[in-house]
This record gives C-alpha cells, structure tokens and sequence, in this order.
C-alpha cells in the first residue's frame, strides 16, 4: 500500500474572507509562540507549554484545514457526553476513525496506583485484554509513551526488539504495527493513553501522527472534566465498553 497523497487545501485563492482567516491564525500563532518565550524567561515552564501548544494548533489548522476540519468534528461530538462509559467509548471511537485503524483501545491512568487500566477497546479477545488489564510499567508501547510522554510508534512489533517480549500476544491478537498517543491535559497531568493497532507493518506519515496527538490533546481535556479516580475505577471494574 503507498503513502497517502497529501489533501487538497481548503484555502483557495482570492477569496477575501480566507485570506483573514489565514492572517488571524498566522496572528494567533506568532502571538503565543512569543508568549511561550516571554513565560519561559520567567520561568513559566507550564504556561510556557501550554502557549506552544496553543500555536502548534493554529500552525496545524494552516498547514492542514482538512484534517483539522475533521478531527474537530470528532472531537465537538465529545463535549456533552457527561456518562465516563459513553465518553470512552466516543474517544476511541474517533482515534480508530482518524488513525485508519480496525483495532484499539484507550487505557486511563489510576490515580490510586499510576498504572494504566483498559476502559475501552475494539477488535480484542478476551487474552489481549488480560494481557495489558494493567500496565505498570514501559516494556510495551502504551507503557513507552505514558513514561515518555510523547507518541510511540512501533513499526513492526515483528522486527522491533524493544517489542520483543509482547511478539507471542500480538502475534495471537493479529496486528503488526502500534501507535500510542499520550493523552495530556492543559495542567500538563497524563489522562491516559490511546493506542491504535495495524493488521501489517505501518510506517505513519508525520501528518497522520500529528493529527492524532492534537486529537489526544482535545481527548484527554474532554476526558479530564469527568472522569475522577472512583469514575474511572468503577469503568475499569466492568468489561470494556466496545
């Protein structure tokens, strides 16, 4: 399968009122970029991250309106699901629709002990699901990218020695590639994490990364409004929603 073409943009132009769109996000960008340098200079070091975030977004909605366009849409259908399990289950829904994926599940941290438990998957059997009922620690790629806060991508668990110990139940789940996304609110907390699964090897274009960490980011704000500790623990007593 090749690499997917680049989509049109949506910024045709001549075209008046897309010009001042553009000129306000390029505004808003160069704005919070010399925010985050100015908070950092004081020491600012969270409001530093959160202006650079602020500016990565507007930069990401100028380079690619498409996909921004479409994961805003996934993640407007967030806001006012006030029940944890209709809510989880919406979070992975969208990440398996914007990552291409037939398979996942999204895992929230435990407050009680700082392990990531399962609350939601799709295309599992019951030994995955008991396999990584709880990660406690970073030999796996959720547990890489909870402790490196930052995406991890594994190409090809076939061939990736760090993935050498999970080969037996990947191999039995049918996947050969993962991606997992941190899920990171605006107090720099980690919510969670959210893996997509790939039935062949899958090398991820920068863009399809990209669009699923600023999906991770609006997920782990909607999330962080309502799941507590007791929520979450009451998710991850019951079988997963999906």
């Amino acid at each position: 399968m090749g690499a997917p073409r680049p989509e049109p943009s949506l910024w045709p132009a001549g075209t008046g009122q897309v010009r001042s769109v553009r000129r306000l996000l390029e505004r808003t960008e160069t704005a919070h970029r010399k925010a985050a340098d100015r908070l950092r200079a004081c020491g600012l070091e969270d409001l530093a991250r959160q202006a650079e975030q602020f500016a990565a977004a507007a930069r990401f909605d100028l380079d690619e309106p498409r996909a921004a366009a479409r994961l805003y849409a996934f993640a407007g259908a967030l806001r006012g699901l006030s029940q944890p399990r209709m809510l989880v289950g919406k979070v992975l829904e969208g990440a398996l629709s914007l990552g291409g994926a037939d398979r996942g599940n999204l895992q929230l941290v435990d407050r009680a002990t700082g392990y990531l438990v399962i609350v939601a998957e799709c295309g599992f059997g019951s030994e995955f699901l008991e396999y990584f009922a709880v990660v406690d620690d970073d030999r796996s790629a959720c547990g890489k990218a909870a402790k490196r806060r930052s995406q991890m991508l594994i190409v090809d668990v076939a061939t990736d020695p760090g993935f050498a110990p999970h080969r037996a139940i990947a191999a039995a789940s049918d996947f050969r590639a993962v991606l997992s996304t941190p899920l990171i609110d605006w107090d720099g907390r980690l919510i969670g994490v959210v893996s997509t699964h790939y039935r062949r090897p899958r090398s991820l274009l920068p863009r399809e990364r990209q669009v699923m960490q600023r999906y991770g980011d609006l997920a782990a704000r909607s999330l962080a409004r309502y799941l507590t500790a007791s929520r979450m623990a009451g998710l991850a007593a019951g079988p997963p929603p999906l």
